[in-house]
């Protein structure tokens, strides 16, 4: 089989999605199939940009009929090109012989695969990851027209957690999908057992928390950093580790000052995804206090490394964490109820083992790559036998 993913990024850049089509490359070539890579880039012509594990990765900028700051513009550049792009993608698919088109984070521009799709037949599938379905309801009406266009000609439309696909159809009302589907990422198994934990004894507090990803507000490390205050007023001290940077940071490094927290608060700025989960396997406790989530893959890494999780219960959190059975979950924007969840797993030994352990077996049964991808390939050939 031949399968064409798509992105809006190039899988070579760290991230989620890049890790996803990372992933999901290794996967399907390990069963035999081809894999070629298509990212929206900004070459007017189809070019290929690099390569990955052996997949071809190619590039051409979408362009949009739509743009709220541009109008005519980019109404009349799109005319002018739209032929073009349709050609040089039709191109592709016949050339690399596809098979099935796997969209992973659709955006407007997209809506040529649903051109494709009436012209070519390939099976398509698009897949919600996170911030493609929370945006939507801030997207300009035609925007979302061109969605759901994508949406309708798709032979599957797939999402990370319930939540994302809930969002979805909420916001482009009464959109006629062919078929749904809940389809989880995975946590990278193999990584995680060749990884060992980290060894920086002598900067780090022993017993650490630890948070990761973007700073940003939607993340609320400020929450766990009040939970911080919170907890010291109740007599605990927690110290916690920050991996991760973003635009809150300033914010973030203020706050715990202002609070008396400041020596319980460690921002180490980016990190490897290696260098992540070495962090994981060395922490005592693993915290995520999302405001809004699509399925975070960082719990299950978190769990996969048999580290307990407390978590907010928001979107598709609750999918992943098992309250009292693999994690403990705890309202959003709540740093005294935090407080509460982080106090109890950090100083009931026996309830934290329990949690990690039953956390282990649920991520590396539910959240294995191998097993998604085998989901992924067995949903296309349902598809193409129903064509």
């Amino acid at each position: 089989m031949n399968i064409l993913l798509v992105t809006p990024w190039r899988p070579s850049l760290t991230g989620g999605i890049s890790t996803v089509v990372h992933r999901l490359t290794s996967e399907f070539q390990k069963k035999g199939h081809s894999v070629t890579i298509f990212v929206s880039d900004r070459e007017n012509c189809l070019r290929q940009i690099e390569m990955l594990d052996g997949a071809a990765v190619y590039g051409m900028y979408l362009r949009s009929p739509v743009s709220p700051a541009h109008p005519i513009r980019a109404f009349l550049m799109w005319y002018l090109w739209f032929p073009v792009t349709l050609l040089q993608l039709l191109w592709l698919t016949k050339q690399q012989r596809i098979d099935a088109v796997l969209i992973q984070y659709p955006l407007p521009a997209m809506f040529y695969f649903g051109i494709l799709k009436r012209v070519f037949g390939s099976v398509l599938f698009v897949t919600y990851q996170g911030n493609d379905a929370h945006d939507l309801a801030l997207w300009d009406p035609r925007e979302q027209r061109l969605v759901r266009f994508l949406l309708e000609q798709a032979d599957l439309v797939c999402a990370v957690s319930r939540t994302l696909l809930s969002k979805v159809e909420s916001v482009l009302k009464s959109v006629r999908l062919r078929r749904r589907q809940l389809l989880p990422n995975g946590a990278p198994l193999d990584v995680i057992e060749a990884v060992e934990a980290v060894e920086m004894a002598g900067d780090l507090p022993p017993n650490f928390l630890l948070t990761a990803g973007h700073l940003i507000h939607r993340k609320g490390i400020d929450v766990v950093i009040s939970s911080l205050q919170e907890a010291k007023r109740r007599g605990v001290l927690l110290h916690l580790v920050v991996a991760g940077d973003g635009p809150e940071r300033e914010n973030l490094e203020r706050q715990s000052r202002e609070q008396g927290v400041s020596d319980q608060v460690r921002f180490l700025g980016n990190q490897s995804q290696r260098q992540v989960l070495a962090l994981m396997k060395s922490c005592l406790v693993f915290v995520l206090a999302s405001r809004a989530e699509g399925m975070p893959l960082v719990i299950a890494e978190a769990m996969a490394c048999g580290k307990a999780v407390v978590a907010s219960h928001v979107d598709g959190v609750p999918e992943i964490v098992q309250d009292g059975v693999t994690g403990v979950l705890v309202p959003p924007d709540d740093p005294s109820a935090l407080a509460s969840g982080l106090i109890k797993v950090h100083s009931d030994e026996m309830f934290r083992s329990s949690l990690a352990g039953q956390g282990k077996k649920w991520a590396c049964r539910e959240y294995n790559w191998e097993v998604i991808a085998s989901r992924y390939l067995e949903l296309i050939t349902q598809c193409s036998e129903g064509h």
